[in-house]
């Protein structure tokens, strides 16, 4: 195995240099798609869809190979000092990054298609995809001096490989374990044969929009031959900078490739935008978000210290000043996954909400908008639009005015990601920006927080979860993020608090907790409420973790006034226990999947309010109560705190 895992000795590596490499890799994807061209003459889209699938193993094989956590000890190996270390990492992070959204975008173009066996090749070929992924990079990346096995392992799939023809003999050659300049060279060469596929496919591509979006990942994988060229020049042949005074001048090239493989604490350096948005804010207000400012903390102990507890908080985290002279503020609001009056734990009190419209008012705000998306329950029963679910939990203050964010979209053109090419208007326009989510429990990232309640601000909440998706949920918040991120956030946690692994859809146990969290960075804020939790590091949620990628922040210390509560024993949720952790999991992969698209896992909904829209079978019927009984998704036998809660008819 050692022929797979050994570094190449100075004076007998017989391989081809970098520029021969990257021919040779050229001239095996031109012979093949050469071949594909003269076979599928007259059958375009048969040629299309081959070449569709191609692109997502491909992508598939990247994703893989790129991940953080395959790359993250090579590069820290490294002796090129801290700065450069960090601004590889942040390259190669964003490429990942990059080859995520692309294979997500093409798996949901080839899943379009109807029939099973058309959804079992793709998976197929996503999961070799990730196979070859997992064993090109712990080839290239892992030393079997220190891994053996998985080395071994990797190099047996290699060989089988090469000999079945799956792999080029010059590629095979290449996966084995060799310095990181040379692997930089490798995918300059992967890079520029991955980009001329694309060139073919946009060719072939009738559709408009399919026609953009895949040039538009063509673009990102010449930004990545680019990128990839530069750090391989920067690096010497035995893995040290070329030029030790040359670090400037990196950041520079790789920024004016796209600013976003630089890192945060790099790019003020090289462009006068600020840390989190290298392309320049939407619009000129000081941007909070990701900037680590203070977080204020309020608690109480009964229903009578609300107002008291909200406004306080609110002053300390310096909302006042930052309404002074606003005409027009948007509110994120969380209600829509209610589903039963008498449960109110996964939907904002009515009564803080109306509570901080009415400080917003007093600050002189004459216009501040509710806003909200549909959810998928709208696909399943009547009555969920926006406006009839916000009556019928009693959000009907005269304070504001309900917007529902599905008939608020304008088109926008987001410079990072894609397929979405949509923003509300109400929130886009709005000269302050506030998200409230309702504090509860969820099974991938902890709990349901700031960034996750912004979901839905940019497009059709269910287009972004199920298989058929183009892009994840998460995604898409970056996005929106990216151009219009929330400029305060307040953290409704007033009980009744959903509790449990599934507490997002619903608890018929809810925890009694008071507390309010507040501050400009809806980010900090989030972390912050993590950590109460027992959260150690909040990265370990993926939306706060992608985010730090997408913005190439580094973690950070954030100043908290007031009294930190222990919520970590006071909500049972992801965070309590393994074996909890491990079903939370468990549950994305299959809601994602195996939902219905949202029709089989649901709460127990109050169906006098909300009618089925198609009858329910006895079969889905009787798997739906036991699922709400066993999760607890179903409205408590009696309501705690009731009387806090403002319910008009």
């Amino acid at each position: 195995m050692s022929a797979w895992s050994s570094p190449p000795s100075p004076g007998v590596d017989a391989r081809p240099d970098a520029k021969e490499l990257e021919r040779l890799l050229l001239e095996d994807v031109t012979v093949q798609l050469d071949r594909w061209r003269s076979e599928c003459v007259g059958r375009p889209d048969k040629e299309r869809q081959r070449l569709l699938l191609l692109a997502l193993e491909r992508e598939q094989i990247v994703a893989v190979a790129y991940r953080e956590e395959a790359v993250a000890g090579r590069v820290a190996a490294l002796d090129i000092g801290h700065d450069a270390r960090d601004l590889l990492r942040q390259t190669l992070i964003w490429i990942w990054k990059d080859e995520q959204l692309h294979a997500e975008y093409l798996r949901g173009e080839l899943l379009r298609a109807p029939g099973l066996m058309s959804k079992v090749v793709v998976y197929g070929r996503q999961l070799q995809g990730a196979l070859s992924g997992w064993t090109s990079a712990t080839a290239n990346l892992s030393d079997s001096r220190t891994t053996p096995f998985r080395t071994g392992a990797a190099g047996v799939l290699v060989a089988v490989a090469g000999l079945t023809g799956q792999v080029p003999p010059v590629l095979r050659d290449e996966l084995r374990y060799q310095t990181f300049h040379r692997y930089c060279e490798l995918n300059v060469a992967l890079e520029a044969s991955a980009e001329l596929a694309y060139r073919r496919l946009v060719e072939l591509s009738d559709d408009p929009v399919q026609r953009q979006t895949i040039d538009r990942i063509r673009e990102d994988e010449a930004r990545h031959i680019d990128a990839f060229r530069l750090l391989a020049a920067a690096l010497t042949e035995d893995d040290r900078l070329s030029d030790p005074g040359s670090l400037d001048r990196l950041v520079a090239e790789l920024a004016a490739v796209s600013v976003w493989f630089v890192p945060a604490g790099l790019r003020p350096a090289i462009a006068q935008t600020d840390a989190t948005h290298p392309q320049g804010p939407a619009d000129l207000r000081p941007r909070s978000f990701g900037s680590r400012q203070r977080v204020a903390v309020g608690d109480g102990r009964d229903k009578a210290d609300k107002e008291s507890v909200l406004v306080d908080c609110l002053d300390r985290a310096g909302l006042g000043e930052r309404a002074a002279g606003v005409e027009s503020v948007a509110i994120r609001a969380s209600f829509m996954l209610g589903y039963d009056r008498r449960d109110r734990s996964n939907v904002n009190d009515p009564e803080l909400v109306e509570l901080l419209a009415r400080y917003l008012r007093k600050k002189g705000v004459s216009d501040v908008a509710v806003l909200e998306a549909p959810t998928v329950y709208g696909n399943h029963y009547a009555h969920r639009s926006v406006a009839e679910v916000a009556a019928y939990f009693g959000f009907d203050s005269p304070e504001y005015r309900i917007v529902d964010i599905s008939q608020d979209l304008r088109p926008f053109t987001y410079d990072r990601g894609f397929v979405q090419r949509a923003i509300s208007g109400s929130w886009l326009d709005a000269e302050l920006r506030i998200v409230m989510p309702k504090l509860r429990t969820a099974p991938t990232d902890f709990a349901h927080l700031s960034m996750n309640t912004l979901e839905g601000g940019n497009g059709r909440i269910d287009y972004t979860v199920y298989a058929g998706r183009s892009i994840d949920y998460r995604s898409a918040t970056m996005m929106l993020l990216d151009v219009a991120p929330p400029d305060f956030s307040v953290i409704d946690g007033w009980a009744p608090v959903a509790d449990g692994p599934f507490g997002v859809m619903g608890c018929d146990r809810p925890a009694d907790v008071r507390v309010v969290y507040a501050g400009a960075d809806a980010l900090s804020v989030d972390e912050v409420v993590l950590g109460d939790l027992g959260v150690g590091d909040p990265r370990r949620a993926p939306i706060v973790r992608l985010a730090h990628h997408w913005f190439g922040l580094a973690p950070a210390t954030v100043e908290v006034d007031g009294r930190r509560p222990d919520l970590g024993h006071q909500l049972r949720g992801a965070h309590a226990s393994l074996p909890i952790r491990a079903l939370g999991l468990l549950s994305d992969p299959v809601y994602v999947y195996f939902s219905g698209a949202g029709r089989v896992f649901v709460p127990a909904l109050d169906i006098s309010a909300f009618p089925p829209l198609r009858p329910i079978g006895p079969a889905l019927r009787s798997f739906q109560r036991a699922t709400q009984r066993v999760f607890g998704i179903r409205a408590p036998a009696s309501t705690p705190d009731a009387g806090s809660h403002v319910v008009r008819p």
